[in-house]
């Protein structure tokens, strides 16, 4: 395929249906690609079961073009773009759910709160009720988060705090007469708060309900490491940090002025990855290279397969005529 026809059809494709657009915005700002959005999230719910570690986390896909929810994220390396909350499986990097942030909704039935106890509630119905752990950052983490959890999803988590939560004790705040790299623990009957001092003028705090002890690792530099190295927040808290990392390094976007042409590439990259994963656990954990998988995936390689014309035939006149 030359590039002028392949700029061709990426300028003219889309995700549905034009003539009742206008009412469907009404109702949710995320129309545009909202049922192949939603496709997408049933297929990789229902093809994988994660591992007993997930984590909770933001995406940003780079977009600088009209957006009425576009958002700026400073400490993200686009800056600029849609932002999607994601739960991954911290060990095999399989996306298991996701959801776009849009703001506040117009009406009902997509209007819904956009608190992070929310988020996290609704990202969890997956793997509700299996007893597996979630990670999430200070965002995410609070107390009340911590018990809706246990006592209704019967998950645990892990998750850093801020220091203005008003459960936090004035104790696990001060540093006077503590040393450096070390730990003060706080037990409850079901969760645990950690304050970790790596250095002078800076306190960091760990919630748990799946952590019950005291154990450190004392030769490790990160406070991953150091509070709980094994089953704890180092193994899980980067699952979707490298999932970013993945899509980075064979990204299908290109640059658009349409956002639903960006949330659709953000997608493909997910697909590349999740179907890597699930090729390998169906060989008996075959490893192969992403670059490798994805040319698997090339219709250009391998046996034969099906024309794809039939189902996309279309009166071409018509639509134009409506457009």
């Amino acid at each position: 395929m030359s590039q002028r026809r392949f700029e061709f059809l990426i300028s003219c494709l889309r995700f549905d249906n034009k003539r009742n657009r206008i009412e469907r915005t009404k109702l949710d700002k995320f129309a545009h690609i909202r049922a192949v959005f939603d496709k997408f999230i049933d297929n990789c719910k229902a093809a994988y079961s994660p591992s007993e570690y997930l984590t909770i986390d933001e995406k940003l896909e780079s977009f600088r073009g009209r957006c009425s929810f576009r958002q700026y994220m400073p400490n993200k390396r686009a800056k600029y773009g849609i932002k999607i909350h994601a739960l991954v499986d911290a060990r095999s990097y399989y996306v298991v759910n996701m959801e776009p942030y849009v703001g506040q909704q117009p009406e009902d039935p997509f209007r819904v709160s956009n608190s992070p106890k929310d988020i996290v509630d609704r990202l969890v119905i997956p793997v509700s009720g299996t007893k597996r752990n979630i990670t999430f950052d200070n965002w995410y983490t609070s107390y009340e988060l911590m018990v809706h959890l246990r006592d209704v999803h019967k998950l645990t988590a892990v998750g850093t705090i801020r220091k203005n939560k008003p459960h936090i004790p004035p104790e696990f705040l001060n540093t006077r007469n503590r040393e450096f790299n070390s730990s003060l623990f706080g037990f409850q009957k079901d969760y645990t708060l950690v304050s970790y001092y790596p250095k002078k003028g800076k306190v960091a705090l760990l919630l748990s309900s799946l952590h019950h002890d005291n154990t450190v690792d004392i030769n490790s530099e990160r406070i991953y490491h150091e509070v709980w190295s094994q089953n704890g927040t180092n193994i899980t808290k980067c699952g979707v940090d490298v999932v970013d990392e993945m899509s980075a390094t064979y990204n299908v976007a290109r640059q658009s002025r349409r956002w639903p042409l960006t949330v659709f590439f953000s997608l493909l990259n997910n697909a590349g990855i999740n179907s890597q994963i699930i090729y390998r656990e169906n060989n008996d954990g075959l490893q192969m290279t992403r670059r490798l998988s994805l040319k698997e995936l090339d219709f250009r390689e391998g046996p034969a397969r099906p024309p794809l014309y039939p189902p996309l035939e279309r009166n071409i006149g018509e639509d134009q005529a409506n457009n």
